[in-house]
């Protein structure tokens, strides 16, 4: 049996190993990139001393995801043709305020880390893009979950810039949500409510499954 697509759990362990991925060996590989992180974030979670702190566990995963993804190349895709109508300043703010979403959102939850592992299947890479395929399993439940982690390479880094699980993207989810705000309201009105943490993000569903690679 498959884990649920909608887990909010299994979203927020594949976002936080999407946005450990740079910062590696130059000469390594887009897999070898996302396990070498996905290592140091399951260490964390599975250090027994840090088992009863998990504030100080949630601040070490939070320290080890500050600026380590391309937050303009997320933010330009969750936007989608909203993006383009920004001034600079608005882009550096909607990102800086996505960013500090993306984590409050995600970061109480790692308290439900299960021991789960990863399996990495196969990498495939087109020009500056490329996806890695895993598995996400937990033995004792005998569950899975497919998780496709998409990375742009940038300055010799391979950058995470989406997650797709069991078929829908996170980014896709995203996007649908922002744009709900913006085309009922304003760009305005949803940069009010992310400022004044009135926006929460819903969970995944089917109409953000897929997305442009």
């Amino acid at each position: 049996m498959k884990l649920p697509t909608k887990n909010n759990y299994i979203f927020t362990m594949a976002l936080v190993l999407l946005l450990v991925l740079p910062y590696p060996a130059l000469a390594s590989t887009p897999t070898e990139q996302v396990k070498e992180k996905a290592d140091k974030v399951l260490t964390i979670l599975n250090d027994p001393a840090l088992k009863n702190n998990k504030e100080q566990r949630r601040n070490m995963v939070t320290n080890v995801v500050e600026d380590m993804i391309d937050w303009q190349e997320v933010g330009r895709r969750a936007l989608a043709i909203h993006w383009r109508k920004r001034t600079p300043a608005e882009r550096t703010e909607f990102v800086d305020l996505f960013r500090d979403l993306l984590k409050r959102t995600y970061s109480d939850k790692l308290d439900l880390y299960a021991g789960e592992s990863i399996i990495y299947d196969s990498e495939k890479i087109d020009g500056n893009r490329a996806v890695v395929k895993t598995r996400m399993i937990n033995k004792q439940k005998g569950e899975e979950a497919s998780i496709e982690y998409r990375l742009i390479k940038k300055n010799e880094l391979w950058l995470g810039y989406d997650i797709v699980i069991e078929g829908i993207s996170a980014v896709n989810n995203y996007r649908v949500q922002f744009n709900e705000v913006i085309t009922s309201s304003s760009y305005e009105s949803l940069i009010r409510k992310m400022k004044n943490r009135e926006f929460k993000i819903r969970e995944s569903s089917k109409s953000t499954k897929g997305s442009k690679k």
